[in-house]
């Protein structure tokens, strides 16, 4: 089965532009799917309020911070691409090039690095990398389990921790909460296997993520699903 091994703004939140920079490609797919927009709204309005929050100092680690932010765009830079065996190859061979950094980053700093450490953005660059160390589930599983203080305070989104939470699930081989993780079958992405399917929008919407369906459509715009057939292979 190929499963979705994308991410971008809208997901993830990554590179600090969501709060202050308008992103043509996420407009123009709320135009298509315009159940998601006050979701991305509200998230918008989340990322804004904690930029406030955070002005007025400077990161204690900028160094760390820039470096987060380079491998993130790496990260992105590495799944904007044409599905090619040699597109997945590339993308598999920057993940683990960041691996072994941010198994030092968690280390050092006992999980994600704060927002006074590395600001907004790199906390949403280190988050990100955490997602996409599934060659690392132990790692992911630490990072999850020190994300509920973070939710609290808001500096890790609902979004992020729905993301976080279903990979940790998908990559144990159980079912997912929230329906986040997809894969190519068809031709179109779909859940991955989730629990209690006909609960799913109930527990998006206790945590105050879209509809599953509005999810669905956003991804389908933003990331067109690859050629797969009926079992999720690649054609």
């Amino acid at each position: 089965m190929w499963r979705a091994i994308v991410a971008a703004v809208w997901l993830s939140g990554a590179g600090g532009a969501l709060a202050e920079e308008a992103d043509p490609q996420l407009d123009a797919a709320l135009l298509q799917c315009p159940g998601a927009a006050p979701f991305v709204e509200a998230d918008r309005l989340r990322e804004q309020a904690l930029a406030r929050r955070s002005t007025g100092f400077e990161p204690s680690e900028p160094r760390l911070r820039g470096q987060l932010l380079e491998m993130a765009r790496l990260d992105q830079q590495a799944r904007d691409g044409d599905w090619s065996q040699a597109m997945v190859e590339k993308m598999l061979a920057v993940d683990a090039a960041n691996l072994a950094k941010i198994r030092q980053v968690v280390a050092d700093h006992g999980g994600l690095p704060d927002v006074r450490a590395v600001g907004v953005d790199g906390l949403r660059a280190a988050w990100l990398l955490v997602q996409h160390a599934d060659a690392d589930a132990g790692l992911q599983r630490q990072v999850l389990d020190g994300l509920a203080p973070r939710l609290a305070s808001g500096e890790v989104s609902s979004r992020e921790f729905a993301l976080l939470t279903d990979r940790v699930l998908v990559n144990a081989g159980k079912p997912q909460r929230y329906g986040s993780q997809l894969a190519a079958i068809g031709g179109r992405w779909q859940p991955e296997a989730m629990e209690a399917p006909e609960q799913v929008d109930q527990r998006r919407a206790s945590i105050g993520q879209m509809p599953l369906a509005d999810y669905l459509c956003v991804a389908a715009q933003m990331f067109p699903a690859p050629a797969t057939d009926a079992e999720g292979r690649l054609l």
